[in-house]
């Protein structure tokens, strides 16, 4: 029986485009939000032209801006954003 040498699938290396986020120096003392609270965030990234409206969870806050997780390009990323620019968000209780 012929052997056969595994090799790691090869694919094209994707762009993953930065978060323009919020001066870490002028937000002050974080304080985290435990639970993890639904917000809606507008974000910009850096090589797109418009900012996005993105379903995010505030994880820590201060009184200028909020730390949010958003999973936008299929991967976790944590952006601190102006508190002017982060809003509620109500989760549907009938999603699974």
């Amino acid at each position: 029986m012929a052997e056969h040498q595994w090799s790691p699938p090869e694919h094209q290396d994707v762009t993953l485009h930065q978060p323009v986020g919020f001066d870490w120096e002028l937000a002050g003392t974080l304080v985290a939000i435990n639970p993890p609270q639904p917000v809606w965030a507008d974000i910009r990234f850096t090589n797109i032209p418009n900012v996005l409206h993105l379903k995010c969870f505030a994880i820590a806050s201060s009184e200028v801006a909020v730390l949010v997780q958003t999973s936008w390009q299929g991967r976790l990323q944590e952006v601190l954003v102006d508190r002017d620019y982060v809003f509620r968000r109500r989760l549907d209780p009938n999603a699974r």
